[in-house]
């Protein structure tokens, strides 16, 4: 069963990487000159290139979805095309932290990693076995109450 659903769009960056990519685009049209001369221009199809791996990074990196159930959390970023479980049983600490403007993404941070699309609160996880994860949210209060409530209803680890 889900206890608790969220899902998260960073709209700031989305904003700055489609501008990058409009960028990128219109630079690439214009190193190639007109549509029909593009497979000689040797300028063209790097820039495009670059076009199209920022348009992968804004499906991938701007939206998240954090599922509480009743074994584990789980945090999905962009198509679920990265997924991370993590299981209640072995959290030992749960508090309310601030995301800083320029942790957004996937980052390994000391100690653990962060998983976050916005600037925004989030929570922090503190392993039994060490290692931390730091969750994004625009609701850091209801995520927290969540995974404290199934901490407190969920078995032990042994």
């Amino acid at each position: 069963m889900d206890w608790y659903v969220r899902s998260q769009t960073g709209w700031g960056l989305r904003w700055i990487l489609l501008g990058a990519f409009g960028i990128l685009f219109y630079r690439a049209r214009l190193r190639a000159g007109s549509w029909g001369s593009i497979p000689d221009s040797p300028e063209f199809w790097p820039l495009f290139v670059a076009a199209l791996v920022l348009c992968l990074a804004i499906v991938v990196f701007t939206s998240m979805t954090v599922t509480v159930k009743d074994m584990e959390i789980e945090v999905s970023m962009g198509l679920d095309l990265f997924r991370k479980r993590i299981p209640i049983s072995g959290i030992s600490i749960v508090e309310e932290v601030r995301i800083p403007w320029h942790s957004v993404g996937i980052k390994k941070i000391p100690g653990g990693w962060l998983f976050s699309v916005a600037i925004s609160g989030g929570v922090d996880l503190v392993m039994k076995k060490g290692g931390r994860f730091i969750i994004g949210c625009e609701d850091p209060a209801g995520l927290e109450a969540a995974i404290v409530d199934r901490m407190v209803s969920s078995p032990r680890e042994g």
